[in-house]
Order: structure tokens, then C-alpha cells, then sequence
């Protein structure tokens, strides 16, 4: 019984790692959507985030089904615990993406904005978030989870920045206020992937360590 339990646990991480798989492709196909202005490709991001939310929905009954079966303690509960939360964070990862992809769609019939190296950069800072987020959590690394939390105020910085240059662009000629704010948006949703990012760096440490770094980083 504790070989098949333990099999499950495995199953478990496998299908947490694929449903951030494609939370992560999502996101980086999120910027070929909007800054080479796909609109086949913003679709396929927006059709797919149904995918996700049926993986998060077998994610969960697959964890009540190991919690109601095999009653867990230890780090085989905290393991559990910390997916639970995990898939939640992966979910939104999901719906960031999409969102990005519908402003995409949105501003297609207007002329783009120059070319942000702020906007390319934050894209950048979300996907390397993500990489360590999905490395951190398949090895059950705190040391890096831990840097992740700490990465998470780069993004805020940079989230800023992003505004500021948009508004500029809005003070400077008003008919590109709709496409700077749609920019404004897609900067805070990267952030928002980060964040994401950041709280699953939490709950590896949670599983780790058995210590609740909800909120903190230290």
C-alpha cells in the first residue's frame, strides 16, 4: 500500500510540473501574440486556457481522492498541501496568459506602439521566474525558492517602470492612450505571472522545510 501511495505522490508532481508546462508555454506565446501582433496565435492561447482549467480540475480531485484514501502526515501531507496550493497559483499563471492574448486581440486595428525594451524585458524576467519556479519545485529546492521570492520585487520594479513610460506616451500624444493602457495592463499581468511564481516558491519551501513562508520571503 505504501509502494502505490508513494507512486501517486509521484504521479502527483508529474502532473503539477505539466500543468505548468503549459501555464509557461501560454505565457511565452502570450508575447508573440502581442508584440508581433499574432492574432492566430492569440486565439490558440485563449482556446487553450480551457485545457488548463480541466488539468486544475483533475489536479483537485486527484489530491481530495490521496487526502480522503490515505490520510498523509508529515511531509507526505505537507507535499499534498503544497501542490493544492501550487495548482491554484498555476491556474492564474494560465488565465495571465489569456489575458494578455485578449489585449492583444483588442488593439490589432490600431498601429503598435514603438517597441518597449521594458515590455521585452519583463517577458524575459516572467520566463526565467517560471523556469526557476518549475526547477525549485521538481527538485524541492528552498535555496532557490528563496531567490525567487526575493526575484519578485525586480518584477515590481520593472512593472513600474513599464507605467511610467506609458504614460508618457499618453501625455505626448492622446490617441495612443488606449494602446498604452492595454500595455499598462499586459505589464501588470506579467507581474502577476511573477507573483505567481513567487507563491509557488513558497510552497516548496512549505514542503521542504514544514515552514509557512506565506507573505515573506525570509
Amino acid at each position: 500500500m505504501d509502494t502505490s501511495f508513494q507512486h501517486d505522490l509521484e504521479k502527483l508532481k508529474v502532473d503539477v510540473l505539466t500543468i505548468f508546462h503549459h501555464a509557461r508555454e501560454a505565457v511565452h506565446q502570450s508575447r508573440k501574440a502581442l508584440l508581433d501582433r499574432d492574432e492566430v496565435v492569440a486565439q490558440e492561447i485563449i482556446d487553450g486556457d480551457e485545457d488548463i482549467d480541466a488539468l486544475e480540475c483533475a489536479i483537485d480531485a486527484e489530491i481530495l481522492r490521496l487526502l480522503a484514501l490515505n490520510q498523509p502526515v508529515a511531509k507526505d501531507l505537507r507535499f499534498i498541501v503544497g501542490c493544492m496550493r501550487m495548482v491554484v497559483g498555476i491556474e492564474r499563471i494560465g488565465d495571465e496568459a489569456a489575458g494578455i492574448a485578449a489585449r492583444a486581440l483588442g488593439v490589432l486595428d490600431r498601429q503598435p506602439l514603438p517597441r518597449s525594451m521594458l515590455v521585452e524585458e519583463l517577458f524575459g524576467f516572467a520566463r526565467e521566474s517560471m523556469r526557476k519556479a518549475a526547477k525549485a519545485f521538481a527538485d524541492l529546492d528552498a535555496d532557490l525558492a528563496r531567490e525567487l521570492c526575493v526575484d519578485s520585487e525586480d518584477a515590481l520594479e520593472l512593472n513600474i517602470k513599464i507605467f511610467k513610460e506609458m504614460n508618457e506616451y499618453m501625455i505626448a500624444e492622446s490617441r495612443t492612450v488606449e494602446r498604452a493602457v492595454q500595455m499598462c495592463f499586459v505589464a501588470h499581468a506579467l507581474k502577476r505571472v511573477c507573483d505567481q511564481c513567487s507563491n509557488i516558491a513558497e510552497s516548496v519551501i512549505f514542503i521542504k522545510e514544514g515552514a509557512c513562508n506565506r507573505h515573506r520571503c525570509d
